[in-house]
């Protein structure tokens, strides 16, 4: 059963890292607010894996909020 599970948790292990990682170099490269504002998504990023891969429904204010979230995205990186 562990042994099953080891796949997934390396892909985890390794998505964390690459993460962390462009964080790191975006922080560096480019504005640091946008990078921070884009780092803060990961709630979003999560609600919408859980939705396209556990096939989790998401309530009508979590759908907003999300969609909320991202257009305030684009809206702080576009200037």
């Amino acid at each position: 059963m562990i042994r099953a599970a080891l796949p997934a948790l390396a892909f985890v292990g390794l998505a964390d890292v690459a993460a962390n990682g462009t964080y790191a170099v975006a922080a560096q490269q480019g504005p640091v607010t946008v990078a921070a504002v884009l780092a803060s998504l990961y709630p979003v990023v999560t609600a919408l894996a859980a939705y396209a891969v556990l096939k989790e429904r998401l309530r009508a204010v979590q759908a907003a909020g999300a969609g909320l979230a991202l257009v305030g995205t684009v809206l702080l990186a576009t200037g």
